[in-house]
């Protein structure tokens, strides 16, 4: 089974000028129009054109910002040039640019993609150097501005985007509803986690739905109180995950009302 372009991305405005597009893979990019620019956050794996979808909803430059390094939220950068990434993450970034990797990626999806799809094109893509965010960088569209939070934890770089005007919080993969992955290679310890979700929280009076990576519709900030106590808790010893399997291998999983997070206890 294959799919056309069209068919490969889902498209709904969550609100006036804010478009969540998700993937068949299950990854999800957030393009905000403002007056005089708009911004398009993360990237999916770059398996159909979003550069044309994009153009099909804003005729205003783009830039592009990345919520950490992970291929399925960079690897759709080549098909852009004006890009964003907390430093810490770009080299994380750039490993999945390197083309023994991007081979050994694209075989997994070989069975759904496009007739008209150039695999080589997409094993062989380069993008440009991206610029760097920190705390506090505002992206300025005009009539929007979405403030840069760090949120390291789930990558060294990732970060979450505050668009206040509409009370959105863009999460990336930092808070979700579906299990937050504490327990990659690429992942820091808890306690990190932890005061990252905190300084998040501080500016909970600023929004009111959070738009996550990976979750199928808006997701409620009662996920951050959750997630701050259950992981306090995990570090306290007051509560422990159950093992089990999942796709990068045997974590302990607790599981709250809300949400849930993979974690190992060797990185608390």
């Amino acid at each position: 089974m294959s799919f056309k372009n069209s068919e490969w991305f889902n498209l709904d405005e969550v609100k006036d000028g804010v478009w969540f597009i998700s993937d068949k893979t299950g990854a999800n990019c957030y393009l905000v129009e403002g007056e005089t620019k708009s911004l398009l956050i993360d990237t999916g794996w770059g398996l159909a054109n979003l550069s044309e979808q994009v153009r099909s909803i804003t005729s205003l430059p783009v830039d592009v910002v990345f919520t950490h390094g992970h291929p399925d939220h960079v690897n759709g950068a080549f098909q852009f040039s004006d890009l964003y990434i907390k430093s810490e993450d770009e080299k994380l970034m750039e490993m999945f640019y390197d083309k023994e990797t991007r081979e050994q990626i694209i075989n997994r999806f070989k069975e759904i993609l496009a007739s008209d799809f150039s695999i080589d094109d997409w094993v062989n893509a380069q993008i440009t150097k991206p610029s760097h965010v920190s705390d506090g960088y505002i992206f300025d569209l005009g009539i929007r501005q979405l403030k840069v939070i760090e949120c390291p934890g789930h990558t060294a770089g990732s970060i979450c985007l505050l668009d206040s005007m509409d009370g959105i919080l863009f999460s990336g993969d930092s808070l979700l509803a579906k299990p937050v992955l504490m327990n990659l290679e690429t992942s820091m310890g808890l306690k990190t986690y932890l005061n990252s979700i905190r300084y998040v929280n501080t500016f909970a009076d600023d929004f009111n739905m959070i738009l996550s990576g990976h979750d199928d519709k808006p997701v409620d900030p009662i996920i951050i109180e959750e997630l701050i106590c259950g992981v306090s808790d995990i570090i306290q010893g007051k509560i422990e995950g159950k093992i089990e399997k999942t796709r990068f291998g045997d974590a302990l999983t607790y599981k709250f009302e809300h949400t849930a997070i993979n974690y190992n206890e060797d990185c608390l």
